[in-house]
């Protein structure tokens, strides 16, 4: 009398699973990512705390500092965040971090300036953007077809001249 009953149960209940397996795809992709970017912005913001004046490679460093200090890479803020979003996921076989979508800045901006003018105790900001690409197609349809996962890391600076009384 129903013999196609189980068939058309079966049917209705895996395509209701596959969309949930497909969901939790993405949004395991997405978490191990944000794990990623937020220990890179915090990795970031550290390593600025102790060296203010080496934000980006282009900074130049203030009269009467350490002559040993470079800020050529590896010895900048911007590429110990860089790279270390990328060396969170290295234990995964296929990286869910794409070098090419990795954006990090740092305020204070330190561009405009040709020496650095940070103090003792001024908040360093270091922000990390990553767009992170949607793989299932329900998803997309939900989100569109990139998600934007941003991790921002604040510190003080520890090292830098002191602020004149």
């Amino acid at each position: 009398m129903r013999r196609g009953q189980g068939l058309v149960e079966m049917a209705l209940s895996l395509t209701v699973l596959l969309l949930l397996a497909m969901g939790l795809i993405d949004l395991g992709r997405a978490f191990v990512v944000w794990l990623a970017i937020h220990d890179a912005a915090a990795e970031g913001a550290l390593y600025a705390a102790v060296n203010p004046y080496c934000l980006n490679p282009n900074n130049q460093l203030p009269p009467g500092a350490d002559p040993d200090v470079q800020c050529d890479d590896p010895n900048n803020v911007q590429y110990r965040a860089y790279t270390r979003a990328l060396s969170e996921t290295r234990w995964i076989p296929l990286s869910l971090v794409d070098p090419s979508r990795i954006a990090v800045t740092v305020e204070p901006n330190q561009a405009a300036f040709s020496t650095p003018v940070i103090y003792e105790g001024d908040r360093i900001t270091v922000t990390v953007i990553y767009t992170m690409p949607i793989l299932t197609p329900l998803m997309q349809a939900m989100l569109g077809p990139e998600l934007v996962i941003r991790a921002q890391a604040i510190q003080v600076a520890l090292e830098a001249q002191p602020r004149s009384p």
